[in-house]
């Protein structure tokens, strides 16, 4: 019987898909900068980037164990993407909390615990430490 969700994993699945989304947007915008051929690689990378967030996070909804490693992955290289430009782009502010918020989400033991239970449900072998 699956229990609700925790809000950890609620939490890292809201900002996962969240940063999904802006990167999906952030390619929208670099293949229209007008910059070639060069514009539309960085946005099919940026869309790559945005599917694979959101493919994750809707992994974790699916409460998935396999879909911690990319949100955590993804979220930490954009978190410090984000920083390296603070000063140029102060609006990315509002980005750094969406990162910090889907790595926390996901490293908190209500969501690691949610997980695991779906893994033993789901007949999954689980490795103990």
């Amino acid at each position: 019987m699956q229990q609700e969700r925790p809000i950890g994993l609620k939490v890292a699945v809201g900002c996962s898909i969240a940063l999904g989304v802006t990167f999906v947007g952030f390619a929208a915008v670099s293949a229209a900068a007008g910059h070639g051929i060069f514009s539309v690689q960085i946005g099919i990378l940026l869309a790559a980037y945005g599917l694979i967030l959101i493919g994750a996070g809707i992994g974790l909804w699916r409460r998935h164990l396999w879909a911690r490693g990319p949100v955590v992955a993804f979220a930490l290289m954009a978190g410090f993407g984000f920083g390296e430009y603070l000063l140029e782009q102060p609006w990315l502010w509002l980005l750094v909390p969406i990162c910090l918020g889907a790595v926390v989400g996901v490293a908190m033991p209500s969501t690691t615990k949610a997980l695991r239970e779906r893994g033993s449900e789901a007949g999954e072998p689980l490795k103990k430490r």
